[in-house]
C-alpha cells in the first residue's frame, strides 16, 4: 500500500493530482478524474478535485452535461463497488443518450475505464475516474484501487477544506477491532482473520462491522482508508 503513505505526505491538491497521475500511469490508464458531488459539487454539477490527461474530453463533457445521462454515473450512484466501464451498457435503464456518451468517448481515445464510487454517511460522495484504451486489471488491482479512490478523496476534501479537518477526531477503537482491519488492509477474508486471531468468524465480522460504524465508513474498504487517514493502523 506504498500509495497512501505517499498520499498522506500529500500537502497540495496540484501534489495530488500529480500522485493520481502516477497512479494512473501504472495502471495502463491515460486520463483519471477525481470529482466530488457534494459541497460545491452536485450529482448534476460534479466537482472536479483534480484531473488529468485529455483536457479535450473533459471540457466537451461538462460543457455538454453528459453527467445527467451518464451511465457510469448513474451505475455508481446505485452501488459502492467500482466496475469497469463498458460492462454499464446493458444496465437496465440506460438511455439512448447514455450509449451515445460511452460511443463518443471512444473517439477521444478513451475506449473504457475504471470507476471508483466513493460513499460516506450521506451515501454516494465522490468517484474517481480512470480511462484509458483499454481495461486490463485484475481482481486485486481493482481492490487496490478501490482503496486508493477511497484514500485520494478523503485526503484531498481534507486538503481542500483544512477548516474543518484542522483537528480530526479519531473514533476509539478496541485493540481487536484495529487488528482485524490491518489483516483486511492487508486483503485477508473474515475466514483467514479469525484463523489468524484465534476467534470465530462471527466474531470478526463483528468487530469489523463495529470499527466500520464508529469510523462512519460504508464498508470494510471504506473503514479501512479511514484508518489509514487517521492513522488508526499502517
Amino acid at each position: 500500500m506504498d500509495f497512501t503513505k505517499t498520499f498522506s505526505k500529500i500537502n497540495s491538491i496540484e501534489d495530488m493530482a500529480s500522485s493520481l497521475s502516477n497512479l494512473a500511469t501504472n495502471y495502463g490508464f491515460s486520463a483519471y478524474a477525481l470529482a466530488t458531488f457534494t459541497g460545491r459539487g452536485s450529482l448534476t454539477h460534479p466537482h472536479a478535485l483534480a484531473s488529468g490527461g485529455n483536457p479535450e474530453w473533459r471540457t466537451h463533457y461538462l460543457d455538454n452535461q453528459y453527467v445527467i445521462d451518464d451511465p457510469v454515473v448513474a451505475r455508481a450512484a446505485r452501488g459502492a463497488m467500482p466496475f469497469v466501464w463498458s460492462d454499464t451498457k446493458n444496465d437496465h435503464g440506460i438511455t439512448k443518450r447514455g450509449v451515445a456518451i460511452l460511443e463518443e468517448a471512444r473517439s477521444f481515445n478513451l475506449t473504457d475505464g475504471v470507476l471508483i464510487p466513493v460513499y460516506g454517511s450521506i451515501g454516494f460522495e465522490g468517484s474517481l475516474f480512470l480511462a484509458g484504451d483499454r481495461v486490463d486489471v485484475t481482481p486485486e488491482e481493482m481492490k487496490a484501487l478501490h482503496l486508493a479512490g477511497i484514500y485520494a478523496y478523503d485526503h484531498s476534501m481534507m486538503l481542500t477544506d483544512r477548516s474543518a479537518f484542522s483537528k480530526p477526531n479519531s473514533p476509539s477503537l478496541t485493540n481487536r477491532e484495529i487488528e482485524c482491519l490491518k489483516w483486511t488492509a492487508a486483503g485477508k477474508t473474515s475466514a483467514d482473520i479469525s484463523d489468524t486471531l484465534g476467534i470465530s468468524r462471527h466474531t470478526a465480522d463483528w468487530y469489523l462491522k463495529e470499527a466500520t460504524a464508529k469510523l462512519k465508513a460504508r464498508n470494510r474498504t471504506h473503514a479501512v482508508a479511514e484508518a489509514l487517514r487517521l492513522k488508526l493502523i499502517n
